[in-house]
């Protein structure tokens, strides 16, 4: 008896210092396997020294390495998870975790935009749902993304890709078939001029108002020209429309379009108009309650109450670009252009210039003219960051004091003051994440009073009327949410972050990051570069802390303001605290 207990413990001792040396392949994967075969301890130190030798690799993964092994795929590529499969953690191999990847696999349209597609993708975009989903509003968004120009080959319907959507004017058919013959008069022709290849690719999707997910799933994709007109516009947005209603995996399980964004683009503007200003609201309506008694709102919707919204990011730019002009704004007799704002701006005390721009960051000792050189006159003017920090400063002039002014001074001050309160009221419901809700949407409407009067006066002196418009369809946007969140569920939160289509942007950064930002790649390639951040949105969803989180957002750099999400709003956020 003694001498068994003495071999038992031998044998323990040896899988304790086999175990420390860290050459035993997937050793938590052998101790779960011999628990669940009732290994003795004898046999589990047997497949310890075969796993060694590499004569016994045990391959039962659990769900959690399969999901693992894809994140670590999608993100580092075959070079990572070969590495992670070479070492003791004995990762899946890239051909067992290809067949985990098979989900989230887009259909591109080729030619004519087909409302089956439309359908197909949005089943395979949302039927799977997480334990704690409920219904809530969606936003459909649509931009364009750049890509190589070139064609390919697509196999999943053995059709030729790339060429714009003019191209069945053409060729009814892009079907490759058992030759070429396809393949060369579609080569003449683009040789001709007479069809020509989409140099971008227009992307629609959906994106669920929620606190948690939130990513942009799209579900139309196709090379575009950007030659088509508003009608053609229009069209394409009926067709998500009816196909998000008629999807059983789409309005009936995640909740009705409450509004349409865009980033501004010259024709798709009239075509929003064309589908979200059809209607006027009416008291039989359910919002009217909420919304029929509110002054100077516009009523006017889509066909099912939705309603249009420019992105306020893109918004933020244009203000600022208008502001870098010599030709400016008109405030009550004040011509507000650049020269003004730099001599103004020279006034401001204290201010950080830390962790703005890159050649601050360079130039610790730069001065204050080298700073406002590059806010006035920037090279990047698609920089939002940026761009807040310009309004905000420009806020803050008001708060300059005036007692020794001269008469011509205190003029200039008062419209810069007045400019100041609206740009103050446009910009902190968006950075300001200690604000609640009603203060939101109070300062939203107050810069829309103070805008409107403006622009009542001095019309387009004050700004274009595309800008204006696009301003006023946001706020709106903001006040119908509140109204379609208490309508469907007065405890869901309202997140005017998630206004806008910056979701969409988001997916085009991931679908650049995921490539190992690589800047050119073809239609077939983006369709794959967005399944893999479709997959892996899903699975930060399912294991958050796998996510890396941004570990210096403190809201203190204007940098941080460009990387707001729902999860940085700290006061109550729900309608019904409205």
């Amino acid at each position: 008896m003694l001498n068994r207990g003495q071999v038992h413990q031998q044998t323990w001792d040896t899988i304790y210092k086999l175990a420390a040396t860290g050459e035993v392949p997937a050793l938590h994967r052998i101790f779960r396997i011999g628990k669940a075969r009732a290994w003795s301890p004898e046999a589990l130190l047997e497949q310890m020294q075969l796993a060694v030798t590499g004569k016994y690799r045990p391959t039962s993964f659990e769900k959690w390495e399969y999901d693992l092994a894809a994140v670590i795929y999608e993100l580092g590529g075959d070079g990572a998870l070969h590495a992670l499969h070479q070492s003791p953690f004995l990762f899946p191999c890239r051909q067992t975790v290809v067949k985990h990847r098979q989900d989230f696999k887009l259909r591109v349209t080729v030619g004519k935009v087909k409302i089956s597609d439309i359908y197909h993708n949005i089943e395979v975009m949302f039927k799977d749902i997480q334990p704690s989903h409920r219904r809530v509003g969606i936003t459909l968004m649509m931009d364009e993304i750049a890509t190589d120009g070139r064609m390919c080959y697509l196999s999943d319907t053995d059709e030729c890709g790339g060429l714009c959507e003019h191209a069945t004017e053409r060729f009814p058919s892009m079907k490759i078939g058992d030759n070429l013959e396809v393949i060369h008069a579609i080569a003449t022709a683009v040789r001709a001029g007479e069809i020509h290849i989409g140099q971008e690719v227009f992307v629609a999707a959906f994106a669920r108002n929620d606190t948690l997910d939130y990513s942009a799933k799209p579900v139309l994709v196709f090379p575009t020209c950007k030659s088509g007109t508003a009608q053609s516009s229009a069209l394409i947005i009926e067709q998500l429309s009816q196909a998000w209603r008629l999807s059983p995996f789409g309005e009936r399980l995640h909740g009705p379009v409450w509004s349409i964004a865009s980033d501004g683009d010259p024709k798709r503007r009239p075509a929003l108009y064309l589908q979200c200003m059809t209607r006027e609201l009416k008291p039989d309506d359910t919002l009217f309650c909420h919304l029929g008694d509110l002054p100077g709102l516009n009523l006017m919707t889509g066909p099912n109450l939705e309603t249009h919204d420019l992105d306020y990011k893109h918004n933020f730019k244009r203000v600022c670009k208008l502001f870098c002009s010599r030709e400016g704004i008109l405030v009550n007799k004040t011509i507000i252009n650049k020269d003004l704002l730099w001599q103004w701006l020279e006034r401001l005390e204290g201010v950080d210039w830390s962790d703005d721009t890159l050649f601050s960051l360079l130039n610790p000792k730069s001065t204050t003219t080298q700073n406002l050189d590059s806010l006035l006159n920037p090279k990047d003017p698609q920089d939002v960051p940026r761009a807040i920090k310009l309004l905000v400063m420009v806020s803050e002039l008001r708060n300059l004091p005036t007692s020794n002014f001269d008469p011509s001074e205190l003029e200039t001050h008062r419209a810069l003051s007045l400019l100041g309160e609206m740009l103050n009221a446009l910009v902190e419901p968006f950075i300001n994440p200690s604000l609640t809700l009603p203060q939101q949407i109070t300062s939203l409407v107050k810069f829309s009073f103070i805008s409107c009067a403006l622009y009542t006066k001095h019309e387009h002196s004050f700004m274009p009327s595309h800008l204006y418009s696009d301003l006023q369809s946001m706020v709106k946007t903001a006040v119908f949410r509140v109204a379609h969140t208490l309508d469907l569920d007065p405890d869901l939160g309202v997140l005017l972050c998630l206004l806008g289509d910056d979701s969409l942007e988001v997916l085009f950064g991931r679908s650049w990051m995921v490539g190992g930002h690589k800047p050119n790649f073809g239609v077939d390639e983006v369709v794959q570069r967005f399944s893999s951040c479709v997959r892996l949105s899903k699975l930060y969803l399912e294991y958050p802390h796998w996510e890396r989180k941004p570990r210096r957002l403190k809201l203190v750099r204007n940098r941080d303001f460009d990387h707001l999400t729902p999860r940085c709003w700290k006061p109550s956020s729900v309608a019904a605290s409205s």
